[in-house]
C-alpha cells in the first residue's frame, strides 16, 4: 500500500525507521565533503540501486539550477527504464492530494477547519474531525490497512467511507498523530464532494494540467493498462509481480506516473514553479504537529533535517507492492530529489529511502551512512523455514507410526493426547495464520503483497500442521481400534 508508516509483516520497528527518519547511505571518501556534479550523482543512483537489488531507477534533480535527470536498468516487463516509465508513488501521492485540498481551499471550496461531516454527508461519524486533521493524520482514525491494497472489483472512495466511518478511533480528533492512508481516502471524498467531479478529473484539471504533467497519474482504468509489472523481494533476491491499482486508495497511495511527472509536481513545491503561491507552499510545508525525534508532519509532508546536518529538508516516501518512492525537497537551496524504483519490502525500505537522501546529501556535501535490509527479516525466514521442517518431520514420523506396533495405552490416556496435539496444532497454526499477520494489521493475504517468502514459508507450516492433524488422528483411531475389547 501505499506506504509511509507501515507495520507490514508484525514488524513496527521496521515501519518506525521509515517514519521516524532513516540515515543516509555512504557514498564513499571521493563525493563526501565536497559539492558533486551530476555524473557522480548518476555513479550513486546506480551503485546504490544494485546493492539494494533494484532492477529499474528513475531519479531527477529540480531547482537550483542544476536539473538533471537519469533512468537506469529495467521494468517489470524486461524493457528499458527511461524518463518516461510508469511507477507506482506509493504514499507520495499523500502530498500530492494535500496540494489539491489546498488549492481547493485557495478557491473557496473548502477551509481546512471544516467539519468532514458537514462536506461529505456521507461520512457519518463525528463532525469534529476536519479536514486540516486529515491532512495531518491528527483525525484518530486506525491504520485499518485491511481496507487497503486490495483489488475487488466496484472498489472506489465512496464504497470505502460506510466502512472507514465505522471503525473504532484511536485517540480524540486533534489529540494524536496515527499515520493511517485512510485519512487521505477520507480527503478524497471530500474532493469529489465539494467539486461534485471524480477525483482524478479533479486532479487532473486543477493540478497536474496546470503543473504541465501529462501522464496517466490518476485514472484507474487507465494506469493499470499501462504499469509495468514490479518486483518483490523473495528470500533476498527480487521477483517480477504484476501490480496492480487500488481504485479505491488512488489518492493516499495508487498514483501512477513517470519520473518527469514526479518532478514536474516537484517543481511546484519549489519557489518559481507553477500552481502555487508562497502562502500556499508555506502551508504545506510548515509542521505543526511533532512525531518525534525532532520530525514533524505537516500537510501531507514530513519535515526533518538532514541527519548530522541542520539542513532542513521536506520530504515523503512511499511504497505500494513492487514499487517504491521518494521526494525530498531542500528549501534553502530551493532543489528537489525524486527518486522512482520498481521493487519494494518492508524489511528494505530504509536501504532503498536512502537512493533519494543519499543524493540530496551529495547535493548539499553531507557525510552519509549506510543502511542495509532490517535483521529480522533473514531471522524470521530462518525461524519459518526452520519450523517447516521440524513439522515435515513430525509429519512423516508420525505417518511412519501407522505400521508400528503401539505401546498399551489406556484409551483416555490415547485421546488425552490427541485432544493435547490437536489444540497444540491449532493454536499455532491461529498464531501463524492470524496473529502474526494481526500484529502488522494485515491479512495473510494481504502479507503475500509485501513478503510473499514469509507468507508462503507460513501457508506451508499452517499445511503441514493441518496434514499432522488429520494423521494424527487417524493413527489414534485406528490403533483405538487394535486394542479394543473383543465384542461378546
Amino acid at each position: 500500500m501505499a506506504a509511509g508508516r507501515m507495520r507490514r509483516c508484525g514488524l513496527p520497528a521496521v515501519l518506525l525507521c521509515a517514519v521516524l527518519g532513516q540515515s543516509l547511505l555512504a557514498a564513499g571518501p571521493a563525493l563526501a565533503g565536497e559539492r558533486s556534479d551530476m555524473g557522480a550523482v548518476d555513479e550513486f543512483v546506480q551503485r546504490q540501486s544494485r546493492a539494494a537489488g533494484v532492477p529499474g531507477v528513475a531519479y531527477a534533480v529540480v531547482g537550483g539550477g542544476a536539473e538533471h535527470q537519469g533512468a537506469f536498468g529495467v521494468d517489470g516487463d524486461g524493457r528499458a527504464v527511461d524518463p518516461r516509465t510508469p511507477f507506482l508513488w506509493g504514499s507520495v501521492s499523500k502530498p500530492v492530494t494535500a496540494t489539491l485540498v489546498v488549492l481547493l481551499a485557495r478557491d473557496g471550496l473548502l477551509r481546512l477547519d471544516d467539519p468532514v461531516g458537514r462536506l461529505v454527508p456521507s461520512f457519518a461519524t463525528t463532525n469534529r474531525i476536519t479536514v486540516r486533521q486529515l491532512l495531518e493524520h491528527t483525525s484518530g482514525l486506525p491504520e485499518g490497512l485491511t481496507l487497503t491494497d486490495r483489488y475487488d472489483a466496484g472498489r472506489s472512495i465512496a464504497s470505502l467511507l460506510p466502512q472507514i466511518a465505522g471503525l473504532e478511533p484511536v485517540a480524540e480528533p486533534g489529540s494524536k498523530h496515527n499515520y493511517s492512508s485512510l485519512n487521505y481516502i477520507v480527503l478524497g471524498a471530500v474532493v469529489e464532494s465539494v467539486t461534485g467531479k471524480p477525483f482524478a478529473q479533479v486532479l487532473s484539471e486543477r493540478l497536474l494540467t496546470p503543473a504541465g504533467i501529462t501522464g496517466p497519474l490518476a485514472d484507474a482504468s487507465k494506469t493499470g493498462q499501462v504499469l509495468p509489472a514490479g518486483h518483490r523481494f523473495v528470500f533476498g533476491g527480487t521477483r517480477a509481480f504484476e501490480s496492480h491499482v487500488d481504485p479505491a486508495t488512488v489518492p493516499a497511495g495508487y498514483l501512477v506516473g513517470s519520473v518527469e511527472d514526479l518532478a514536474a509536481y516537484a517543481r511546484t513545491q519549489l519557489t518559481g514553479g507553477r500552481v502555487l503561491d508562497a502562502k500556499d507552499r508555506g502551508l504545506l510545508h510548515t509542521s505543526k504537529v511533532s512525531v518525534g525525534y525532532d520530525n514533524g508532519y505537516a500537510l501531507g509532508w514530513r519535515t526533518s533535517k538532514v541527519p548530522g546536518t541542520d539542513e532542513p529538508m521536506v520530504w515523503h516516501g512511499g511504497a505500494a507492492p513492487g514499487y517504491q518512492a521518494a521526494i525530498v525537497l531542500l528549501p534553502k537551496r530551493n532543489q528537489a530529489v525524486v527518486v522512482l524504483q520498481n521493487a519494494y519490502s518492508p524489511f528494505h525500505d530504509a536501504a532503498l529511502m536512502d537512493t533519494a537522501m543519499g543524493t540530496a546529501a551529495l547535493l548539499i556535501a553531507a557525510e552519509s551512512e549506510r543502511n542495509s535490509t532490517d535483521p529480522i527479516y533473514p531471522a524470521l525466514l530462518a525461524a519459518l523455514s526452520a519450523l517447516a521442517v521440524t513439522l515435515l518431520a513430525l509429519v512423516v514420523a508420525t505417518t511412519l507410526r501407522l505400521r508400528r506396533q503401539p505401546k498399551p495405552r489406556s484409551p483416555g490416556r490415547r485421546w488425552a493426547g490427541l485432544a493435547l496435539t490437536l489444540l497444540t496444532l491449532g493454536a499455532l497454526s491461529y498464531a501463524l495464520a492470524g496473529v502474526l499477520p494481526g500484529l502488522a494489521g494485515v491479512t495473510l493475504t494481504q502479507l503475500s503483497l509485501w513478503a510473499p517468502d514469509l507468507s508462503a514459508l507460513v501457508y506451508l507450516a499452517v499445511l503441514l500442521c493441518a496434514a499432522l492433524a488429520a494423521i494424527r488422528l487417524l493413527t489414534t483411531v485406528l490403533h483405538s481400534r487394535r486394542h479394543a475389547p473383543p465384542s461378546t
